[in-house]
């Protein structure tokens, strides 16, 4: 009698099962709610067992089956109805890809845990061909044509769930309504505007003299070049961003802000593939600490510079911020908004640029003739001079073409952005990808494509001025977004980039790789944290008193 009931619940549980999948997880959007979920299923079984054990059986042990054989089958309902419908009834049933990628995202994460999907990414793409179906829901995209269709301004594609990662905290990158994105850009477009850049060029000329003093005081010896281009960032970001500088570069004492921030990150880039577990590990004591820690170091900065915000000498990126805060009913969600947007601040301010940098110098330590060229092209344009002309910029145009080439090869988000397809579907190339379907544009992979460019694993400044032809397609380049959702501070990390490189070929005759190093743990291991995490490299300033002696 006992087996039978049992028999008869755990098949009424089974169905249950099954049909939650076919009515509410196969529906709609849950990631945010993972923690819930999972609160909620521990809870139910918990319950189960207890009711089970003192209200439905005289033997304990009865009731504990009936408890197992319940959530077992629940359970096994469940998940058979959504694996026999990823691989059977999904609409991407007919899209190339690893056969265990459209069982579970879990496996997409398992093959980036070293946290280098962008290059996994590649491989996919250069084994399934353009279109490649990296997990249940998911495809990405190695096709520039669905660049304007998918991140265009016109584009119905939405932001997907994981932007909702780093919930309260909400900041222009990760806001998923457009109409509220525009809004807020236009805010911050005020802290990027013509008169603005042109002020913050005299401070950006400041810290690149600095960080040239600091390269002669150690020249001839090791430098690792990683960690001082973080240094430079960081000190620019927080001048321009939050009106005082870090002083990286001339102390010690807040260099441990570039490693906290590398600690909160390194979770993000393996995560990717899986946004219902970002709820989950940020709750966790461990797992959480990391992220938790670089909020905390935010909000210190967001409550400094409240303390001066009516200071008239300060001009920096966050006043701007500051006033729309002030012009609001300063609710939590509004200094959710303040807090999300200095982090984006410093993050986009700090972590990219230095990437770019040391890249670049990677690239000059590897080839010198790049120096001469940058050398031959920059002295006439400076005439004796100290720095560019405003007017003479696009005459440097090796400058631009390094710069360029390194943000090509070496994209600061080299993964791409996730985006939700509309209902009705998108149309790539002779593809039609259905409604509600996660896809990707991998900018690193797109970007090393020989459909776009010729020799497109070599560096080859030249591309972007005297030899057009070895760029196949110009739409192609995405290491800065497009339209409404490219990257508002390009403007001063270019600034940043031209200013440093052009006082490095004043001072020094060169650069080379230290004893031992040859920028392979660079190149190979530099990790993918959504932004890059780059490994360190060490190099050999030559001064040019050095030469001549």
């Amino acid at each position: 009698m006992e087996l039978t009931l049992i028999q008869t619940v755990s098949a009424w549980a089974a169905l249950a099962g099954v049909a939650s999948h076919l009515l509410y997880f196969i529906r709609g959007e849950h990631d945010r709610s993972a923690h819930r979920l999972l609160s909620l299923s521990l809870a139910s079984t918990g319950i189960l067992t207890v009711t089970s054990v003192y209200c439905t059986w005289p033997s304990a042990w009865q009731g504990i089956s009936l408890a197992i054989s319940t959530s077992v089958s629940f359970f096994a309902g469940l998940y058979i109805s959504i694996l026999a419908y990823r691989v059977v009834w999904h609409p991407l049933q007919r899209f190339p890809g690893p056969p265990l990628a459209r069982l579970s995202n879990l496996w997409h994460l398992h093959q980036i845990r070293r946290s280098d999907n962008y290059l996994w990414i590649q491989k996919l793409h250069a084994k399934y061909g353009p279109i490649v179906r990296t997990g249940p829901n998911n495809l990405s995209v190695n096709d520039a044509s669905a660049i304007p269709i998918v991140l265009g301004n016109e584009s119905r594609c939405a932001k997907s769930t994981w932007y909702e990662r780093s919930l309260p905290l909400v900041n222009l990158h990760t806001v998923r309504d457009k109409k509220v994105h525009d809004a807020r850009r236009r805010v911050f477009s005020k802290a990027f505007s013509p008169s603005a850049l042109r002020h913050y060029d005299t401070r950006v000329a400041i810290y690149s003299d600095e960080f040239i003093r600091q390269m002669q005081q150690n020249s001839g010896g090791p430098i690792d070049i990683s960690a001082w281009c973080k240094y430079f960032a960081f000190d620019v970001m927080g001048d321009l961003g939050l009106g005082k500088s870090f002083n990286m570069m001339t102390r010690d004492e807040n260099r441990w802000i570039p490693d906290l921030l590398e600690t909160s990150m390194a979770h993000v880039g393996p995560t990717t593939p899986v946004p219902w577990l970002a709820p989950i590990l940020h709750r966790l004591p461990k797992a959480g600490e990391g992220p938790r820690k670089w909020l905390q170091f935010v909000g210190s900065q967001v409550n400094d510079r409240m303390g001066k915000k009516n200071d008239p000498s300060t001009n920096d990126i966050l006043s701007h911020l500051l006033q729309a805060y002030d012009e609001t009913l300063k609710k939590d969600i509004d200094y959710q908004w303040l807090r999300g947007d200095t982090r984006l601040t410093i993050v986009g301010g700090s972590d990219t640029t230095a990437a770019t940098l040391t890249f670049l110098f990677y690239y000059l330590a590897k080839d010198p003739t790049h120096i001469a060229k940058l050398r031959s092209e920059l002295e006439p344009l400076l005439d004796g001079r100290t720095r560019l002309d405003p007017k003479d910029i696009p005459k440097a145009k090796h400058l631009d073409g390094i710069i360029q080439e390194a943000l090509r090869l070496h994209p600061a988000i080299p993964s791409g952005f996730p985006r939700v397809t509309p209902p009705e579907g998108i149309q790539v190339s002779d593809q039609f990808i259905p409604g509600g379907m996660t896809v990707v544009l991998p900018v690193y992979a797109m970007q090393h494509d020989e459909r776009n460019y010729v020799r497109a694993e070599e560096f080859i400044p030249e591309r972007w001025y005297s030899q057009p032809e070895l760029i196949k397609n110009k739409g192609a380049f995405l290491t800065w977004n497009v339209g409404m959702n490219g990257c508002i501070g390009r403007g001063v990390a270019m600034m940043e980039m031209r200013d440093l490189i052009t006082q490095f070929i004043r001072a020094f005759d060169g650069v080379r790789f230290a004893p031992g190093e040859d920028g392979s743990r660079l190149m190979t291991q530099t990790k993918d944290h959504f932004t890059l995490g780059v490994k360190p490299l060490r190099l050999v300033f030559v001064a040019k008193e050095q030469e001549a002696s």
